[in-house]
C-alpha cells in the first residue's frame, strides 16, 4: 500500500511515497519531487472582475465601431445610387438620340390623345411602361404572364401584375428595400409637359445643370413621373440619412444630392406659366 507525505523544504514542497506493502525483496520504495513545479496550488486562472472588465471593454469597441461600420454601409449605398442614376441618364441618352430628343418615353393619352408622361406609368401593365422602351431587356417574358385587358391600376397587384421582370435593377435603390412596382426613382414630369428636348444646353433661360430630371422616390410611391405639386408625397428626401439625403439627377447628366426643398425648385424653375401647346 502506498501512502504519501509531504514537507517543505528550501526548495519548495517535498513529496514521499512509500511503499509498506511486503515486495519480493521487501523493500520500501522512496520517491521525492522538488522544485516549484510541484506547487499545484500556484494553478493560474481568471477572477469574475477580470472576466466583466475584459468583457466591458469588448462591449465598448464594439459601440465604437458599429456606428462607423453602419455609416460605410451608408454611403456605399449612396455611391451605388448615383451610378444607378448615371446609368439611368446614359439610358435616356440613347433613347432621346432615337426619338427626336425627347427626354423620356410617354404615350398618348387614352381619353385625349395628348402626349403625357405619365401615360406609361401605372396607368398601363408593366410591360408597357417607360423603362421597358428606355431599357433593352431581352429577358422580359413577353408575352406576359397576365392578361392585359384585365389590368387596372388600382389595388396594387405586384402579385397579378409584377413589374421586377420589365424593371431593370439599375432603377432599384440599394437602399430602398422592396419598392412598390419595383423602382426607386422618379422622372421630371414637367419636362415633357414644356416639351423640352434633352440636348438642350439651356432652355428659357434657365442652365440645364439647375434643373431636375430624376430623383428617388417613396418607397410605397409608385410614380413613374412626379410634378412639383406632388414632390411632398412622392419622393424621398433622407433615402441616405440626414446627412447624405437623398440622390437626385440633372438635366446634364451630373447627380448629387440636395434638400427637399432644392430638389424641388428644380423640378419646375421657370416662370409660372401654362405650358406650350
Amino acid at each position: 500500500m502506498m501512502r504519501f507525505s509531504g514537507r517543505r523544504g528550501a526548495a519548495g514542497l517535498v513529496f514521499t511515497a512509500r511503499d509498506s506493502g511486503r515486495g519480493a525483496c521487501g523493500r520500501i520504495g522512496r520517491y521525492e519531487t522538488q522544485g516549484r513545479v510541484a506547487r499545484v496550488a500556484s494553478v493560474a486562472g481568471f477572477s469574475l472582475i477580470e472576466l466583466l472588465v475584459v468583457l466591458g471593454v469588448i462591449a465598448l469597441l464594439i459601440g465604437l465601431l458599429l456606428p462607423a461600420l453602419s455609416q460605410a454601409r451608408r454611403q456605399a449605398r449612396a455611391v451605388q445610387c448615383r451610378a444607378n442614376l448615371h446609368d439611368v441618364y446614359h439610358a435616356l441618352q440613347i433613347y432621346r438620340s432615337e426619338n427626336e430628343d425627347w427626354p423620356m418615353p410617354a404615350g398618348a393619352n387614352p381619353l385625349t390623345g395628348d402626349v403625357r408622361p405619365e401615360s406609361l406609368g401605372i396607368k398601363v401593365p408593366p410591360h408597357l411602361r417607360w423603362p421597358m422602351r428606355a431599357f433593352k431587356l431581352p429577358a422580359a417574358p413577353l408575352p406576359p404572364p397576365y392578361d392585359p385587358e384585365s389590368y387596372d391600376e388600382f389595388p396594387y397587384d405586384p402579385v397579378g401584375f409584377p413589374a421586377l421582370p420589365y424593371t431593370p435593377s439599375v432603377l432599384r435603390c440599394p437602399a430602398d428595400v422592396e419598392p412598390f412596382d419595383a423602382h426607386s426613382y422618379f422622372l421630371n414630369a414637367h419636362l415633357l409637359d414644356r416639351r423640352h428636348r434633352l440636348g438642350a444646353a439651356s432652355f428659357g433661360g434657365v442652365s440645364a445643370s439647375d434643373v431636375l430630371l430624376a430623383g428617388e422616390k417613396v418607397t410605397t410611391c409608385r410614380a413613374y413621373c412626379v410634378l412639383d405639386g406632388d414632390f411632398a408625397v412622392s419622393a424621398e428626401p433622407y433615402r441616405h440619412g440626414p446627412t447624405l439625403r437623398s440622390n437626385y439627377l440633372y438635366f446634364d447628366g451630373h447627380v448629387t444630392s440636395a434638400t427637399a426643398r432644392d430638389a424641388r425648385a428644380a423640378m419646375n424653375p421657370w416662370p409660372r406659366q401654362p405650358p406650350p401647346p
